[in-house]
């Protein structure tokens, strides 16, 4: 039975996406780098993100590109939303008492604003933000909260998401809500792939919060 769920942020529960589109579009433009369409960034953003960062601006320092960054994502953060779904499925857990965590690379800044903006902060347990590789942090996360993998789902939008749930030993759900296409998620092998929270939350109430692989 899952009795805890580790969310992913960005594109699992916010819809950041176009912010940090037009953000990475602004760091391109600095270097005359040509700007990503939508579906060109989909298709080739990938985390930890200095991996992406390298394919098209390389030799560039890191802090530098994220200086950039920050400096328009800052500006345009506002337009920041909560997903369809996800506020129903956060309040779902809290009826059923699964214990709610955020793993995730936003910004502590950007996650502190947002989550108090859509008033997820009083829905979540506990937030490890800024986590470059969250394979790296997923296991420490296991241990300091005493959980039981058998008993914990990790829900996230990207490749990344389901290799970090792979490592920490938990079950893995991939939504359609975010940064990947369906068919990154499917050749990353996740438990369950769902259009969003709201699919997700009706297999968990079917199945007694058991997931069904």
């Amino acid at each position: 039975m899952i009795r805890n769920i580790i969310f992913d942020w960005s594109g699992t529960l916010v819809d950041d996406l176009p912010a940090v589109l037009a953000a990475t579009n602004f760091v391109f433009q600095q270097r005359g780098v040509e700007a990503l369409s939508l579906e060109k960034f989909r298709a080739e953003f990938c985390l930890p993100f200095k991996n992406f960062y390298d394919r098209f601006v390389p030799n560039v320092p890191l802090t530098e590109l994220e200086r950039n960054f920050h400096h328009h994502f800052r500006g345009v953060q506002d337009a920041v939303t909560p997903l369809p779904h996800a506020r129903e499925f956060l309040l779902f857990c809290r009826q059923h008492g699964l214990r709610t965590f955020v793993l995730s690379t936003v910004h502590p800044e950007y996650f502190t604003l947002q989550a108090e903006a859509s008033g997820f902060d009083q829905l979540i347990g506990r937030a490890y933000t800024g986590i470059w590789d969250k394979r790296l942090k997923i296991v420490e996360l296991l241990a300091e909260n005493q959980l039981s993998p058998a008993e914990t789902l990790f829900i996230g939008d990207m490749q990344h998401d389901v290799e970090t749930a792979k490592h920490g030993g938990v079950h893995s759900c991939a939504v359609l809500t975010g940064y990947n296409r369906l068919d990154q998620l499917r050749a990353s092998e996740p438990d369950v792939i769902v259009e969003h929270l709201g699919e997700l939350r009706q297999i968990l109430e079917r199945d007694g919060l058991e997931l069904k692989h």
